[in-house]
């Protein structure tokens, strides 16, 4: 994804200007700011969910989104749903996505009776997991992930951290908004602070 001078304004007031970067030679995009810095905006402008007051994006690349929250999205769904709703949708390949997903739930620890239950009616971190494996069982190009470690245990953490290594290390690219600290994170390409 390449991204030139983007900028985005509510009303009069800038949320960012001019925001400039390439993740082709970059593993890791790192996304800081304080709260209200419009970190989760420019993650909306980048997936096209929102339009810039100006400037361009150019991404050819496939696409996993995980947002900071799941509560306006998969409404009604159980996660056995979701996934399914996913494997149809990107036609992948029944015993690939079987292996995926089992390999998946036994990386965040999301056992079977979580796997019928709402989505609404899981805990944050467990929410979190849901939307983790949705996003590596598409095995993308690029991953955008808002506040990816919030809400998750350690060792759900250290998982994380360790795929998007392998992840990284196939290529693959990321772009995460988070206010943890940067030490946590695999090695980070770029920075940038809203």
């Amino acid at each position: 994804m390449k991204v030139e001078n983007i900028s985005y304004r509510v009303n009069s007031r800038i949320l960012f200007d001019h925001i400039s970067f390439d993740t082709s030679n970059s593993g890791l995009t790192l996304i800081t700011g304080k709260n209200g810095a419009g970190k989760s905006t420019l993650l909306k402008v980048l997936l096209g969910i929102v339009q810039p007051y100006s400037g361009s994006l150019i991404s050819d690349e496939k696409v996993s989104y995980v947002p900071d929250s799941s509560d306006n999205y998969f409404i009604g769904l159980s996660p056995n749903l979701l996934f399914e709703f996913l494997q149809k949708q990107f036609f992948i390949e029944t015993n690939l996505f079987e292996e995926r997903l089992r390999e998946l739930r036994e990386q965040f620890y999301l056992n079977e009776k979580l796997m019928t239950q709402t989505i609404q009616s899981l805990s944050l971190g467990e929410k979190k997991k849901v939307m983790l494996i949705a996003a590596f069982l598409l095995d993308s190009d690029l991953y955008v992930m808002d506040e990816p470690l919030s809400g998750l245990d350690q060792v759900s953490v250290e998982n994380l951290i360790h795929l998007i290594e392998q992840k990284i290390n196939l290529g693959k690219h990321f772009i995460i908004v988070s206010h943890e600290r940067q030490e946590i994170l695999p090695t980070v390409d770029q920075i940038i602070s809203l």
